[in-house]
């Protein structure tokens, strides 16, 4: 550990208690404290982790637009002989898409909690023995994942088929033997924004409530149904402050983004300004900068992305451990 990340400092002891006693619930801002400061002294293994799932997205888009190239879709002219050729690339390939994605985010979030509870228990891992543990038990983290997305995500789908089959019944089908009526549909405006608003208020909730299921899933070493009833009843009661640390995670990452992003317009500026009126004699060294300065955006957003997602994870593992202490009183031995 270097001097810019000095020792963590342990679990607020109970009042009257040893110091190595039980450990008391912590305030907000001790969580806070606790999540900005585990972040950054698990920086590197937690980049690493959060990397993997950027790079398989950007590896299956290389793919698609590469089939898409072959297809014709770039060549001009002439146009694409057969446009339903590049349909025979890209619905296969988004159908392919779909179960690759959930074994890549089962890796990804078994690693991450993994090394999140052990950051949270000061014990450091490497990026590949989070891989390794996510590896080995990566059926439930899968199942796990898809049952939580569709807890989540059902309502909302109910809620667009339910518009588009109302939009179906009142827009295409005849009134009193008489054409169709257009405006009926207008009916459907306020009624889909009531239930929108209602999913979205449903998909929070679900969110909230099933937040800490991962770190409960590998700490204790239970199976995806039980990791889900283990986080709602230990987020029972704290849903409000598990939102309100997910905002102010949001927060400070937003504020930060902004931040490069002024300092990231001050150079293009300048950069203008230099180049400017002369950008037939400077062509080559324009486009040079312009790729570059394209290079450098890509990995300042991949960077904050990974770091948002770490620091997501070990909030929840924080929190998990919190609840712990004040569900049980005590923290759950952690399965072997």
């Amino acid at each position: 550990m270097s001097e810019m990340n000095p020792p963590l400092p342990p679990y607020p002891p109970v009042p009257g208690m040893p110091l190595f006693g039980r450990m008391a619930p912590m305030t907000f801002g001790q969580i806070l404290d606790r999540i900005f400061r585990l972040t950054r002294a698990n920086i590197w293994p937690f980049l690493a982790i959060g990397i993997f799932p950027i790079f398989v997205v950007i590896a299956f888009e290389a793919v698609i637009f590469g089939g898409l190239f072959l297809a014709g879709a770039f060549h001009r002219p002439p146009a694409i002989q057969d446009p339903t050729a590049a349909l025979w690339i890209v619905v296969p390939a988004f159908l392919l898409f779909i179960p690759i994605m959930f074994v890549v985010y089962g890796l990804y979030y078994g690693a991450s909690a993994y090394a999140a509870v052990q950051a949270d228990h000061g014990m450091k891992v490497t990026a590949g023995e989070a891989f390794r543990h996510a590896w080995s038990r990566l059926g439930r983290y899968i199942w796990l994942y898809l049952l939580r997305a569709l807890i989540i995500a059902i309502p909302i789908f109910v809620c667009v088929l339910v518009i588009v089959l109302g939009a179906l019944l009142l827009g295409f089908i005849p009134k009193n033997g008489g054409d169709p009526d257009p405006a009926a549909l207008f009916f459907l405006i306020p009624l889909g924004v009531i239930f929108y608003i209602g999913a979205f208020v449903y998909a929070i909730l679900m969110s909230l409530r099933y937040a800490i299921a991962f770190p409960a899933c590998v700490h204790e070493n239970i199976t995806a149904g039980q990791a889900l009833k283990r986080s709602g009843k230990l987020t029972n009661g704290a849903k409000g402050r598990i939102f309100l640390v997910a905002l102010v995670i949001y927060a400070i990452g937003y504020a930060a983004m902004m931040i490069v992003y002024a300092v990231g317009m001050f150079f293009f500026a300048i950069g203008a300004l230099v180049v400017g009126g002369h950008l037939q004699s400077n062509l080559p060294l324009t486009i040079t900068l312009a790729a570059i300065a394209g290079i450098v955006i890509l990995a300042l957003i991949f960077l904050w992305s990974a770091l948002l997602m770490a620091a997501y994870s070990i909030a929840f593992a924080v929190i998990y451990r919190d609840q712990c202490l004040r569900k049980d009183g005590l923290l759950p031995a952690p399965a072997q």
